[in-house]
């Protein structure tokens, strides 16, 4: 009953909304990254059980068959949600775990929760909470939510719209908001990649950071877990920019794991990551000329 009443407070406070005339944006958006807060050493204990909890901060089963299936209005929504927070992360210098964060809770939301057809601010307002969701979580500096809503966006929500729509958020994710995502597990790998476990450099971690920031665009990597898509990522990108090393008694728990589920699946995760990798690359140098 209260979460009925919220989705209800949350359309009367809006109903005088019109969402004709929406636009989709087709522009290149791109995303900084800034250096990342992960630790020195990760033990492989807490890497394993990283891994075996992620899955609770996944979208449900359905999510991609729903997406695939052809729904007009949940592709496009999410897809203008996507360009918005990709465009606000840019503009107020977020970091790409507190994009990955936002992207993380909206895919999750819409798995669980079917909003009403033909109110199109209404993914618009959840685009905004999830985004100040994750930067409440990620970033030392969060401005006030009327200037979070940067850009040219049609509807632009009063603070207590976006509280709401928070509200209800964390209660379909059940307060879970610390989600493990590929950006958790990159220095890991990269470090596992290199000779002698040495700890990557900047340089490889921030391209690691654009190319795990760059699979969020398609459907395609939600198939994947967050530990799948970093250990292709890691080695894409390791091959790219120094040789790749492995060190078979410390990859070994962990890659045991992983061949166990979807073997096949990371075989073509790992024939496609290049491509995004290449993709983000090229899209870098066309913004530089």
């Amino acid at each position: 009953m209260a979460e009925e009443n919220l989705e209800l407070s949350l359309l009367c406070t809006e109903s005088n909304v019109d969402d004709e005339g929406m636009i989709v944006d087709e522009t290149p958006i791109e995303i900084s990254i800034p250096q990342m807060g992960f630790s020195q050493s990760e033990s492989e204990e807490i890497i394993m059980e990283m891994v075996e909890k992620e899955k609770q901060h996944l979208p449900s089963d359905d999510y991609i068959k729903r997406l695939r299936s052809g729904d007009l209005d949940l592709n496009v929504g999410r897809r203008d949600a996507l360009n918005w927070i990709w465009k606000a992360c840019e503009v107020h210098q977020f970091g790409p775990l507190c994009f990955c964060l936002a992207m993380n809770y909206l895919d999750r939301f819409l798995s669980v929760h079917d909003l009403p057809s033909g109110k199109g601010w209404i993914l618009q307002l959840l685009a905004v909470a999830c985004l100040s969701l994750a930067a409440k979580i990620e970033e030392t500096e969060v401005p006030m939510l009327i200037d979070l809503q940067v850009g040219d966006p049609q509807f632009v929500f009063e603070a207590k719209s976006v509280q709401r729509m928070e509200l209800l958020v964390l209660n379909k994710l059940k307060w879970r908001l610390r989600a493990i995502t590929p950006c958790s597990y990159i220095r890991y790998f990269l470090r596992k990649m290199s000779k002698c476990d040495q700890e990557p450099s900047n340089t490889l971690i921030s391209r690691s950071l654009q190319v795990i920031a760059s699979t969020t665009k398609g459907i395609d990597f939600l198939e994947f877990r967050p530990s799948e898509v970093a250990a292709a990522v890691a080695l894409s990108v390791s091959g790219e920019l120094q040789r790749v090393h492995f060190d078979n008694s410390s990859f070994s728990p962990l890659f045991s794991l992983l061949q166990k589920r979807q073997k096949q699946k990371c075989q073509a995760l790992n024939f496609v990551v290049p491509f995004i990798a290449g993709e983000s690359e090229e899209d870098r140098g066309n913004d530089r000329e």
